[in-house]
């Protein structure tokens, strides 16, 4: 055998690691300018914000200065009281609504039906002459017939709905009626995760029932509206598409 001799060749690197550490601090130089300029996009869209515009106010309340001054200390239609409270009694003044709102109903039906009729008739003589009327294939015919029907339905059914509707809504005086009862009007809109809910009240309400924190619950309001609606993200997924809403109003059964 012969001996070979083994030569160490020798490795050498394209970069150099001083390089290597220069490319990765201008790496992270870059990252942190990018996330610089984000922050400073961020806080730029938060600025041009459009203000926000209050709902259109249901009634205005009529200026102190439209009073034509007669001499009298007691001016007719100014918030001056000395012996009242500050509840709600004019066009324009605020009220505080309490919505709480429980309904529950529940209906049962059961409806069953049975009928059955049975008829038979047989001819077996006729002033003591027997009828025949033939024979097919040597089994002779019968006067006699006989018949049977049956029917039979039942339906059951059986419908449960509860509701629960809690809020607080400021509501606004809009007329004054002639016995002192105070109509009011109120709407609220909320931007809550993508979607707008809106909370809209109405109805008559009696000043005795209005507390002295001028506060009044929902359930004391006559002919009473109440609203709760919204749009967006959530309720468009909890509604049935538009094409089985209209399969469905053409199903029968």
């Amino acid at each position: 055998m012969t001996a070979q001799a083994i030569h160490k060749v020798p490795m050498h690197f394209p970069v150099s690691f001083g390089k290597i550490w220069m490319v990765l601090l201008r790496l992270g130089f870059l990252l942190l300018l990018v996330m610089g300029l984000t922050a400073c996009a961020t806080l730029q869209g938060h600025h041009n914000l459009k203000p926000l515009k209050p709902l259109p106010i249901p009634a205005e309340p009529e200026s102190l200065a439209a009073h034509v001054p007669n001499g009298s200390i007691w001016q007719a239609g100014t918030n001056v009281s000395l012996f009242s409270d500050n509840r709600a009694n004019r066009v324009g003044d605020l009220i505080t609504v309490l919505i709480q709102e429980n309904s529950s109903a529940s209906n049962n039906t059961n409806t069953a039906i049975n009928t059955s009729d049975s008829l038979s008739a047989a001819l077996t003589n006729f002033f003591g002459i027997v009828p025949a009327f033939g024979s097919v294939a040597g089994t002779p015919f019968s006067p006699s017939m006989g018949a049977n029907s049956a029917q039979k339905y039942g339906g059951t059914g059986a419908t449960t709905q509860s509701n629960t509707f809690t809020a607080t809504l400021e509501v606004t005086v809009v007329r004054v009626q002639g016995n002192g009862n105070l109509v009011i009007e109120g709407s609220k809109e909320v931007l809550l995760n993508g979607g707008h809910e809106y909370i809209r009240v109405a109805g008559v309400v009696r000043p005795a029932d209005v507390t002295p924190q001028n506060t009044i619950l929902s359930t004391q309001i006559a002919d009473a509206r109440v609203e709760y609606s919204g749009n967006g993200s959530i309720y468009s997924a909890a509604r049935m598409p538009w094409l089985a809403r209209f399969f469905l109003s053409l199903w029968p059964f």
